[in-house]
């Protein structure tokens, strides 16, 4: 944890991955806050005026692409039942945050199919996978709302969305 292993896009800015040749599968949002997801490269990500932005990719080679334009992207729905994070936004703009927790007796976790459903029944349009297992980890008001999946607390990431009311921070 803690180093970014793809394209990092912050404030409109690339921070990590500016020198990869080839493309990202990015789940990103651009100064409307529109969710953009797809595989794109740094130009094509910076073209889509994508402001802030992470590519993730899991261990077995699944992309971030879960939900694009309503349809399910049936080739990234493999892995087994783990704790899960993702975003996803529907057709009036809303976005969706989702951490499913894991790994304990109460609870599994979730297949990529879980998130879809789940996705499609709050009426998403575009979704991504992002980050799971340990690093499936809510906060709202400081405080974790949800159970960690990592018998040591929460692990290091490099990268989180976060969301704040207008006026919260500048830019």
């Amino acid at each position: 944890g803690s180093i970014p292993t793809g394209l990092v896009i912050d404030d409109g800015e690339v921070t990590w991955g500016a020198g990869h040749v080839g493309g990202f599968h990015v789940v990103g949002l651009d100064k409307d806050g529109t969710l953009h997801v797809g595989f794109m490269t740094v130009q094509k990500a910076l073209d889509a005026g994508i402001r802030w932005g992470v590519s993730f990719e899991t261990h077995d080679g699944l992309a971030s692409e879960l939900i694009i334009n309503g349809e399910i992207q049936r080739q990234n729905l493999g892995s087994g039942v783990n704790p899960r994070t993702a975003i996803g936004q529907r057709d009036d703009g809303a976005l969706l945050l989702l951490v499913l927790d894991g790994r304990s007796i109460s609870t599994l976790g979730a297949t990529m199919e879980d998130i879809c459903d789940i996705m499609l029944e709050y009426g998403a349009v575009n979704a991504g996978n992002l980050d799971g297992g340990s690093s499936s980890v809510m906060v709202y008001g400081g405080e974790i709302i949800n159970n960690c999946a990592s018998v040591v607390g929460p692990r290091r990431v490099p990268t989180a969305f976060l969301l704040m009311e207008e006026g919260d921070v500048d830019g």
